[in-house]
């Protein structure tokens, strides 16, 4: 019985919170509770279980004799969990360069296929999760699986800016797919240098997009973008 409950409650959590990162309920849309059960067919008690984790990762906030808001996205925030993934994913990568297996090659090349799939169908949604999956499969290869679900939990707002990234039509994909392309390259290559450089290149891509994004999107943000505010 307990399974179950919590199996609902963290269906439930997981559904919410990735239709706010997919943009599926936008940055100040308003939601309930009641319309969320009746769009996922689950019970008010796993909904409200669930919303109120996502309200202490600061997707939602609950404004007194309002309602109920998803929150826009934090410059900020998206910033430092950039800096955060720059910190440790660049050693992933280096770690699982001496522990690469040939079921881990036939995974992430069969992820890099599905990637250039869904690229060319224009499928953002996809793209995502896979670009998630691919990252992913590193962490899962050097044993750090902990690590990814904290980053999962912490950076939701980089994950948010990495998602809306893919709706602004003037940034291809194809630099995306090629960055993957060459950090798996250089990871089969055991190449120090190249895994570094790869890694580095691919984390400050957000950098280098960002006043595309907010100018497309301003209204997602919570905070005006300046050079003073992000660097």
């Amino acid at each position: 019985m307990d399974n179950t409950r919590d199996n609902m409650r963290n269906g439930a959590y997981n559904q919410i919170k990735y239709r706010i990162i997919h943009f599926e309920y936008v940055p100040g849309q308003k939601i309930s509770e009641k319309t969320i059960s009746t769009e996922l067919d689950l019970g008010r008690t796993p909904v409200r279980e669930a919303l109120i984790r996502i309200e202490r990762e600061e997707l939602i906030e609950v404004i007194p004799q309002s309602g109920t808001y998803i929150t826009k996205i934090d410059l900020q925030e998206a910033q430092d969990g950039r800096y955060v993934r720059e910190s440790i994913e660049p050693r992933i990568m280096l770690q699982a360069a001496t522990m690469m297996t040939e079921a881990a090659c036939q995974k992430i090349q069969s992820n890099l296929n599905e990637q250039q799939k869904t690229a060319v169908a224009n499928e953002p949604d996809d793209f995502f999760d896979l670009d998630q999956d691919f990252h992913h499969a590193f962490y899962s290869l050097t044993g750090k699986d902990t690590v990814w679900q904290w980053l999962q939990m912490n950076n939701t707002q980089l994950n948010r800016f990495r998602r809306l990234r893919l709706k602004e039509a003037e940034l291809d994909w194809d630099m995306l797919l090629k960055q993957h392309q060459r950090i798996y390259e250089a990871v089969l290559d055991k190449d120090i240098d190249n895994i570094n450089y790869f890694m580095m290149e691919h984390l400050h891509l957000m950098l280098e997009e960002k006043n595309k994004v907010i100018g497309a999107y301003s209204d997602y943000f919570k905070n005006e973008e300046t050079e003073e505010e992000i660097k």
